[in-house]
C-alpha cells in the first residue's frame, strides 16, 4: 500500500488528515505474512491461531505512578474509558498538557493507545462538536525522569492534525522507562477543550519488530460506535472478557465506527484508518445495518464491497473478521437474512474465522433494543441495541474468539 507524502495528503481521500507521524519504529511495522486466503488454512480458529496469534501483548500501565499537569493524570490509568477522565483544558505548543507514566524497565517496544473522553464517532465533520480529542500531540520517553518533567526525553511520535477519537502508536522502548503523552492543540470544533479517557501501554516486545498479533480495529456503522467503546455500561468488554478466558492475553482495541455508515464508507476511509493505526492485526468489518434498510444497497453490491474490503486488507497483511449483522424490528430491515447469508459465502470463500454471530444472539435473547437502559437519552428504536444488548455483543466476540485465544495459550 503506497503511503501518503505531504503532497498526496489532502488528495488522498475526501475525509483523509494529513498526519505527521515520527516514531522509531517504521510506520508499516513489517507484517506477519498472512496475506492471502491460501496461507489462512480453514475456517476453524483453532487451526488458524498458529498464524494469525502466536504473541500477547498485556496491559503494563494499569495503576502506575503517573505525573500530569494540569494534575488528575491518574485517570487514564484507572480503567474507566469514555466518560471522562483526565481534563487537560486547552492546551497550546507554549503551555503544553501533559501525563507522564513510569512504566518500569523491562519491555522492548510498547503499543501506546489514548482514548478520548466522550466523542461518539471515530471521525466527525468539521462543523461538528468533539468531546475530548486532542488535536496535536507528541508521545515522548525516557530512561532516568523522576517526576515526568526531569530527566532526558526524547520525542517517538509528533502527530499535528489529529481528527479522530482514539489512535495507537507503536514505540521502540529499550533502554526507557517512562512514556509521557505531551498534548499541544486542542481541535478547533472542540466543545469544551481535551479529555484523555484513558491509555493503555500494552507490552509488545515478543512480537519484534513485526505487528503486534493481538490488536483489533472496529470498523462499522452507529451500531459499532455504541458496542465497543469500553464505557461502564458496555463492561466487560471483549478485551476484557478476553483476559478473563485467558489471562495471558489482553486485546488491544480500536473503536472506529461511524454512526449511520454503509460498508462503502468504509472502502472510502480505509486507507486513512489504516495509516493512523498501522499496528492493528485483526479488522472487524461490522456493516450491513444500513445498507439493508429498505434493501438501499443490493446484496450482490454489498457482497462485492465487502470483498474488496477483505483484498484490501489481506494485502497489507491485516486479518479481515466479519460477523453477522444483528436483527432489527423496525420494519425496515426484514432482508437482513439475505445480507447475513453473502457474510457467510465470503467467509467461505476467503477461507475467514466467522465473527460473532449477533444475529443468532440478538433472535435468541429478546428485550434487548427496548429502552431503558440505553445511555445518551436514546429512545426505543428497534434498531440499536439497548446498554445490556451491547453488552452482549461483546460477550458474543469472546465467544467466538475462545478458540483463537485457549488453543494459542495452550500451545
Amino acid at each position: 500500500m503506497v503511503k501518503p507524502g505531504p503532497l498526496m495528503c489532502g488528495a488522498l481521500l475526501a475525509l483523509a488528515a494529513c498526519t505527521e507521524e515520527v516514531s522509531t519504529i517504521p510506520r508499516v511495522l513489517g507484517r506477519l505474512g498472512v496475506a492471502g486466503s491460501a496461507s489462512m488454512g480453514g475456517p476453524d480458529a483453532g487451526a488458524l491461531s498458529g498464524a494469525l496469534l502466536q504473541h500477547p501483548n498485556p496491559i503494563i500501565s494499569r495503576s502506575k505512578l503517573t505525573f500530569s499537569s494540569p494534575p488528575g493524570g491518574i485517570a487514564v490509568v484507572d480503567t474507566a474509558y469514555h466518560s471522562g477522565g483526565w481534563y487537560a483544558g486547552s492546551p497550546t505548543a507554549q503551555a503544553p498538557a501533559w501525563v507522564a507514566i513510569q512504566l518500569g524497565l523491562g519491555p522492548t517496544g510498547i503499543l501506546v493507545q489514548w482514548d478520548d473522553g466522550g466523542t461518539y464517532n471515530y471521525r466527525d465533520p468539521t462543523t461538528s462538536m468533539v468531546y475530548g480529542l486532542p488535536g496535536a500531540y507528541a508521545i515522548e520517553v525516557s530512561s532516568d525522569s523522576s517526576n515526568g518533567q526531569d530527566g532526558t526525553w526524547t520525542n517517538v511520535v509528533s502527530v499535528t492534525d489529529n481528527a479522530v477519537r482514539t489512535r495507537g502508536h507503536a514505540i521502540d522502548f529499550r533502554g526507557k522507562s517512562w512514556v509521557k503523552l505531551v498534548i499541544t492543540a486542542a481541535p478547533p470544533n472542540a466543545a469544551n477543550g481535551v479529555t484523555i479517557g484513558e491509555i493503555d501501554v500494552h507490552d509488545i516486545s515478543a512480537t519484534g519488530s513485526g505487528m503486534p498479533d493481538d490488536t483489533w480495529l472496529f470498523l462499522g456503522d452507529s451500531i459499532t460506535a455504541f458496542a465497543y467503546d469500553r464505557a461502564a455500561a458496555h463492561q466487560p468488554s471483549f478485551a476484557a472478557g478476553i483476559n478473563a478466558l485467558a489471562p495471558g492475553y489482553f486485546p488491544a482495541m480500536i473503536n472506529a465506527g461511524i454512526g449511520g455508515e454503509l460498508a462503502s464508507g468504509a472502502l472510502a476511509r480505509l486507507e486513512e484508518v489504516l495509516r493512523l493505526n498501522p499496528a492493528y492485526h485483526f479488522v472487524v468489518l461490522g456493516y450491513g445495518t444500513n445498507d439493508a434498510a429498505g434493501g438501499q444497497v443490493p446484496v450482490t453490491a454489498f457482497k462485492a464491497t465487502l470483498q474488496t474490503l477483505i483484498d484490501r486488507l489481506q494485502a497489507d497483511g491485516r486479518v479481515p473478521v466479519l460477523p453477522h449483522i444483528p436483527p432489527s424490528s423496525d420494519g425496515n430491515h426484514g432482508t437482513i437474512p439475505s445480507y447475513n447469508l453473502a457474510i457467510d459465502q465470503l467467509n467461505d470463500e476467503n477461507q475467514l474465522t466467522p465473527g460473532a454471530d449477533l444475529y443468532k444472539y440478538f433472535n435468541d435473547t429478546p428485550g434487548l433494543f427496548v429502552c431503558p437502559p440505553c445511555g445518551t437519552g436514546r429512545n426505543t428504536d428497534y434498531l440499536h441495541p439497548n446498554d445490556d444488548g451491547l453488552k452482549g455483543m461483546n460477550a458474543s466476540w469472546t465467544q467466538a474468539m475462545r478458540t483463537l485465544y485457549l488453543s494459542t495459550a495452550t500451545q
